[in-house]
């Protein structure tokens, strides 16, 4: 799988409001959209929400791991295959 980092997407609205967002990491072959939330997305569920919403009516797949979560890499290589894998 190729990811990319720091990938740029905008959205245009059908009434011309544009949204962009900045994914952590993008995977265009499955559409997947994966993010690495920090202490701050814990005061910012209702923006990430939101901003997920989005991204799904673009058709794309959000996943998203807590820092903490990255200590164990097996379990998040585990849970990527799981999705991708449906």
């Amino acid at each position: 799988m190729r990811f990319l980092r720091q990938k740029p997407i905008v959205h245009t609205e059908t009434n011309g409001r544009k949204y962009f967002y900045i994914a952590d990491f993008y995977c265009a072959e499955y559409k997947l959209v994966i993010e690495i939330d920090g202490k701050v997305h814990d005061y910012q569920k209702e923006y990430d929400y939101n901003r997920d919403i989005v991204l799904n009516r673009l058709g794309l797949t959000v996943l998203r791991f807590k820092n903490e979560e990255l200590n164990d890499m097996k379990s998040v290589h585990k849970k990527i295959a799981e999705l991708i894998s449906v």
